[in-house]
């Protein structure tokens, strides 16, 4: 890495809850030091960028394997730094622009021009449409659905703190975490643009096309979605709020379900002289007379007892969006009553456990 320049160097990349910066310090052609700034989990993530940059300075490179269970922190790690290397090289503009001694300021190269990048918020994507001139970031208007209160008051401090700043990186709000992040990557993208670093015409790549969505408690791909959804313990169904079935889980074995019910409706899939039974049932979720339901049956054949649960789901505004039924065989955790507590003791990984839905009958 003989080619590097002298110097501190900053890179920024995303991970798995949030951005990672980093900043290279080189001296004489070697990477001699790396601070970097993480929100990541503390015993994965966090524990998998602390490992990454002393791996990528003991080899003085970033072709480093990741950490088996931190991917996303990992691959954030190493673009963020293969991103400063980058402006080391002279290669790439610095993402925070450059200090000009004589006039005191921050200075960009940038594309004049207006360039639009967008953001995953809290309610939605947001989108700033970023002005430029050649040395400056002079305007930024923003569109999106963020809270007022919260999400909108804080991209108006972003804002307001990068143009008085004409720094790219965004501190976190306390309290807005979501709407913060989605500021970072709307302008990211959109200074990427301005500086030639990004051809918004080129084909997305991998991470593009995988999104990941935003929840209070985190974020998951799709794909991580439909397999935490079937990895529960319990059959699910989702019901519309116009009574029709729109979603359930794979391997149900209690109800059976198949893709032709999806779309039927909900009274009309039980068996007529239970109709008036679940229409009022559904009627008083909805409207929530009835804050949930719950009844269970023994099975014919008499080895396990089957318990039915429905609760109403409502928007975060406290609209009714339809209900939930869920399924679940009860007969393993009766049979646990009167037996003891067990702790740290490992089942036979050979059985079915039924707890998990390993067996059924």
């Amino acid at each position: 890495m003989n080619n590097l320049k002298t110097g501190t160097y900053k890179g920024r990349a995303t991970g798995y809850h949030d951005y990672i910066t980093v900043d290279v310090k080189v001296d004489e052609g070697k990477i001699v030091n790396i601070d970097y700034t993480e929100n990541e989990t503390p015993n994965k993530g966090g524990v998998a960028v602390a490992k990454m940059v002393e791996e990528i300075i003991k080899r003085q490179s970033v072709e480093v394997d990741t950490i088996s269970g931190a991917t996303y922190a990992s691959e954030g790690t190493l673009r963020a730094v293969d991103y400063a290397l980058g402006v080391a090289r002279g290669e790439r503009a610095p993402i925070d622009g450059e200090f000009n001694e004589e006039t005191g300021k921050i200075e960009h190269h940038f594309t004049p021009g207006t360039y639009s990048g967008n953001g995953d918020g809290y309610k939605g994507e947001i989108n700033l449409n970023v002005t430029v001139s050649e040395n400056k970031i002079e305007k930024i208007d923003y569109q999106g659905k963020e809270t007022p209160d919260i999400g909108g008051e804080a991209i108006e401090d972003i804002i307001a703190n990068v143009l008085r700043s004409q720094s790219s990186q965004i501190d976190t709000i306390s309290g807005a975490t979501f709407s913060s992040r989605g500021a970072q990557e709307a302008l990211d993208y959109a200074l990427g643009i301005a500086r030639g670093e990004i051809d918004p015409e080129a084909a997305p790549q991998l991470e593009d096309l995988e999104p990941r969505i935003q929840f209070r408690g985190g974020s998951l791909t799709i794909e991580q979605i439909e397999a935490v959804l079937n990895a529960l313990p319990v059959e699910i169904t989702f019901v519309g709020p116009d009574l029709r079935f729109q979603y359930f889980n794979e391997d149900h074995h209690e109800f059976h379900r198949s893709q032709a019910s999806l779309g039927s409706h909900f009274i009309d899939c039980h068996p007529p002289h239970v109709r008036e039974f679940v229409g009022k049932l559904a009627g008083e979720l909805a409207d929530g007379t009835r804050k949930s339901e719950t009844y269970w049956f023994t099975r014919k054949d008499g080895d396990r007892k089957i318990f039915v649960s429905y609760v109403p789901v409502f928007n975060r505004t406290g609209k009714n969006i339809g209900f939930m039924e869920y399924v679940q065989n009860g007969t393993p955790f009766i049979e646990t009553i009167d037996e003891p507590n067990r702790r740290g003791e490992l089942s036979n990984p050979t059985e079915p456990n039924p707890f998990a839905r390993e067996k059924w009958n």
